[in-house]
């Protein structure tokens, strides 16, 4: 199932029409790097509009409106404020490395390192839900062969795997 939401949303973005509100996130565990890799996908329209709304900026464009650096720290700290991973029940800290702007979507990337084994998994992540009600953000976790998925909206915004 999740692969299909993940197509449809592939497919929306490429035609530039989204009627879902939607982010995705996916985590790779690197085994040889003891390290899990992190991109976070969101529409940029939608996002820019809760970035106004919580910087009081209704003029912000983070397409032609700031520079790179300006959106990374804006992104930065939005990522932390919004996404949160827990390791064997523990919240983990994570390095963000920045971002892309690609198609309709910004694409942010972060990592956490010394990462021995992943055993149990939790993130919680409420990325747009104080700003649409319909939003959904799914999350896919992959270790080995395996490819975990979650589906977090504002009734629950945190999940949790065992591997």
């Amino acid at each position: 199932m999740a692969k299909y939401v993940l197509l449809a949303v592939s497919l929306l973005t490429l035609t530039g029409w989204h009627p879902l509100h939607v982010s995705v996130c996916e985590i790779d565990y690197d085994r040889e790097r003891k390290a899990l890799e992190i991109t976070q996908r969101i529409f940029y329209d939608d996002l820019e509009l809760e970035l106004r709304k919580e910087t009081g900026n209704e003029t912000l464009d983070i397409v032609d409106g700031v520079t790179y650096e300006e959106l990374d720290g804006l992104l930065e700290q939005y990522i932390q404020r919004h996404v949160s991973v827990f390791l064997e029940g523990k919240v983990a800290d994570y390095d963000y490395l920045g971002h892309e702007l690609e198609g309709d979507a910004v694409f942010c990337y972060f990592e956490i390192t010394k990462v021995r084994k992943l055993n149990r998994i939790a993130v919680k992540n409420d990325i747009l839900l104080n700003y649409y009600d319909d939003q959904i953000n799914i999350v896919h976790i992959s270790e080995k062969d395996k490819v975990r998925s979650m589906r977090l909206e504002r009734k629950s915004p945190r999940d949790e795997i065992i591997f």
